[in-house]
């Protein structure tokens, strides 16, 4: 969905007609002091037609519609959080390790189950089920960490992150990140959840559609799907471990 579409089924689904945002953006720009504020009929038609509106009246859309200032950048296909990936030279630069270690030396994982999983399919772990023998730094913060298993039937990173390597994710980089990666191991790499299970690959994002991008040598299939309904990311993955033999204990 167009973000021209997008903003037009908001305003239907709260009953707000183009003129009750003229009065109510007009009453932000006069209480600002501020004509930049004010939303007319004619700036509604620019951007049914696919325009971009100013910051100020995506400020105003933002406040009528009672939505984040940031969910409205996004739809206009502008993400804050990228800001903080841009470097001096106007260049992207990742705000993590792009590196994944895959021989972390004296990482030990032990799994403990509450129910069986299948350990060949790629899933999401939950805190209580990684017990660590040496863990990185920021996988002290289990609020914003979280683990992934890489099922032992899942190729599709090929030899980026192989089947049954543990994975660490980022849940602070939900959204996906246009950077300047020159190699596809530079490429951020990220944890998705979809109506068929979990995936660990690479992205790309336009408007609501998440494209599923797995390793060229894998031979498996591009796979799309609709955010947030059908799809939504985790996380970034920002480190990687080898495949191990996992230990399974039940309760």
């Amino acid at each position: 969905m167009d973000s021209g579409t997008w903003i037009k089924q908001q305003l239907e689904e709260r009953f707000i007609k183009a003129s009750d945002l003229e009065r109510l953006s007009r009453a932000i720009a006069e209480a600002k002091g501020n004509p930049d504020y004010y939303v007319s009929h004619a700036t509604l038609a620019d951007i049914a037609a696919g325009s971009t509106p100013a910051i100020h009246k995506i400020f105003s859309l933002a406040v009528c519609l009672r939505l984040p200032y940031e969910r409205l950048l996004m739809i206009f296909g502008v993400d804050p959080k990228e800001a903080l990936t841009y470097g001096t030279s106007g260049e992207a630069t990742p705000n993590e390790p792009q590196a994944i270690d895959l021989r972390a030396a004296g990482f030990r994982f032990q799994l403990q189950f509450d129910q069986q999983i299948d350990p060949n399919q790629t899933t999401l772990l939950h805190p209580d089920q990684v017990q660590t023998g040496s863990l990185p730094a920021q996988g002290l913060n289990s609020q914003r960490f979280r683990y992934g298993l890489i099922g032992l039937e899942d190729r599709s990173l090929g030899d980026v992150i192989p089947p049954g390597s543990v994975v660490e994710i980022d849940k602070d980089q939900n959204t996906v990140l246009v950077l300047a990666w020159k190699t596809l191991r530079e490429r951020p790499i990220y944890f998705v959840w979809h109506q068929q299970g979990y995936s660990c690959c690479w992205c790309q994002q336009e408007a609501t559609e998440l494209t599923l991008i797995p390793h060229p040598a894998s031979r498996q299939p591009i796979r799309r799907f609709r955010m947030p309904r059908d799809a939504s990311i985790i996380g970034r993955v920002v480190n990687a471990w080898l495949p191990f033999q996992p230990v399974l204990a039940n309760g």
